[in-house]
């Protein structure tokens, strides 16, 4: 190992950056985060450093000297970084620099440079460098992107409590080495991803069972979670982070397979999916009173449980019976949305949810109701300009259809059906209010699909 890896203390140190143009700006992108006094000695700036320079950025601390660089810039620095366009400049400042025993970093000048800047995933306090020697900063970086979407972005919240806690363990257990078991039974046993993925409550019940002499294995918990449309480019870094993590996974019917397979290969996996409405007389379910008990029981034996919905679980996605019934039995429990299939469908069609000068609002609306078909107000939604994301529509479509006119929608109101959005078999159906239903027996769709009220596909431009 050539470079070693250290963590420099920069609180209300002096920091040299010259230069002001893109070489220096990649510097101080990660600069600026810190708690340095930086001095930027350069004639002009960057848009985007002069804007931190204005105070665009209220973490920096920075100064501007608007001239070439001088030897007595150097004065009292604890770090250089040499940072123009021209190599030759870059060089004789790092030469200055190391005459005086200063460490120096030349831009994109490996031979110049003292000290290499890894890429960083900062999660302050906890930062994680990625260094490769400069000998291919492209792979760190692509290494970089990978644990970002494994780490969760409250890993510096959770270190900070962490610190807390240590004082609390540190009363009861004075003994080193008797800590340092502690702590390495509270991390072990179950996944680090799973650890790092506990609540603040969860940690600490954690924590204070094994004070008390109990097991903190008992301490599970449950996470309903956001698959997103299907496509699994657009499931989130914290929809992936809770796969990658958890023990059970209980899924419905509109996850698709994409997204199953961020999960871990050894983890349960449990299909709980609802079938819809054939006709209004019901439809073929697994009950929500057995899902709730099951969710329950898994976290209770320890478990990472992820309930995995389509969509955003908290739009028509019952999180609010599943939070309830985690609550009553004392399970920790966190909410992560997705995107729901709304939004997604909008990107299909090319055009937004809201367009100014004609819809002020959108209505997000479900098909069906507990015991049939969902009564809405119809007369708000036949009005002009009225638009809306119907879902779980397509069972219920002539009932719609009938609603609407009935209230004064013009037949001709744009409908555009579209059944798996986002995924490779999307199908985008344009239609009308009064063609609706017929339209979709025509084109063969069961569902998943969307209806959306009031919008008419502009995909022209649209690329993939």
């Amino acid at each position: 190992m050539r470079y070693l890896p250290i963590h420099v203390d920069l609180q209300g140190a002096r920091v040299l950056v010259v230069g002001g143009g893109g070489a220096a700006e990649a510097k101080l992108r990660t600069l600026i985060k810190t708690q340095a006094h930086i001095v930027i000695v350069a004639p002009r700036l960057s848009p985007e450093i002069m804007r931190w320079v204005d105070g665009g950025d209220a973490r920096a601390q920075l100064s501007w000297e608007a001239r070439e660089f001088r030897q007595d810039d150097l004065d009292g620095a604890r770090l250089i970084y040499a940072a123009t366009d021209d190599d030759a400049v870059n060089g004789g400042i790092a030469e200055l620099a190391r005459a005086r025993g200063l460490l120096v970093n030349a831009a994109d000048y490996k031979q110049a440079c003292d000290f290499i800047t890894p890429a960083l995933i900062d999660r302050s306090p906890v930062a994680i460098s990625i260094g490769t020697e400069g000998t291919s900063p492209g792979l760190a970086r692509a290494i970089k992107t990978d644990l970002e979407t494994r780490l969760p972005a409250n890993l510096g919240n959770y270190a900070l409590l962490v610190n807390k806690l240590r004082a609390k363990v540190k009363a009861v257990l004075p003994d080193l080495s008797a800590r340092q078991r502690f702590w390495a039974d509270v991390f072990g046993g179950k996944s680090l991803e799973a650890q790092l993925r506990l609540s603040d409550a969860a940690l600490t019940a954690a924590v204070d069972a094994k004070l008390a002499g109990g097991d903190t294995s008992g301490a599970g918990m449950v996470s309903l979670v956001g698959a997103g449309p299907g496509n699994p480019d657009l499931i989130t870094n914290q929809a992936r982070q809770k796969l990658h993590s958890a023990d059970v996974v209980i899924y419905d019917r509109l996850v698709s397979k994409a997204i199953l397979d961020f999960g871990r290969r050894e983890a349960e996996y449990i299909f709980v999916g609802k079938i819809p409405y054939s006709k209004c007389g019901g439809a073929k379910s697994t009950p929500q009173s057995v899902i709730n008990e099951l969710i329950v029981k898994k976290a209770k034996e320890g478990l990472s449980v992820v309930r995995l919905k389509g969509g955003d679980p908290l739009i028509f996605g019952r999180a609010d019976e599943e939070i309830k019934a985690c609550i009553a039995a004392g399970v920790h429990y966190a909410l992560c949305p997705g995107i729901t299939t709304a939004a997604a469908a909008a990107a299909a069609l090319g055009m937004s949810l809201t367009s100014r000068g004609h819809n002020k609002s959108l209505i997000y609306m479900t098909g069906h109701g507990t015991d049939g078909y969902a009564e809405q107000d119809w007369a708000y939604l036949a009005k002009p300009k009225r638009r809306a994301a119907i879902y779980m529509g397509i069972g219920a479509s002539s009932f719609i259809t009938e609603r609407l006119l009935e209230h004064g929608a013009v037949p001709d109101l744009p409908v555009t059906i579209i059944e798996n959005v986002s995924r490779a078999d999307q199908l985008i159906v344009p239609s009308t209010l009064i063609n609706m239903s017929h339209d979709i027996k025509k084109s063969s769709i069961k569902g998943p699909a969307i209806l959306m009220l009031g919008y008419a596909p502009q995909i022209a431009l649209i690329s993939a």
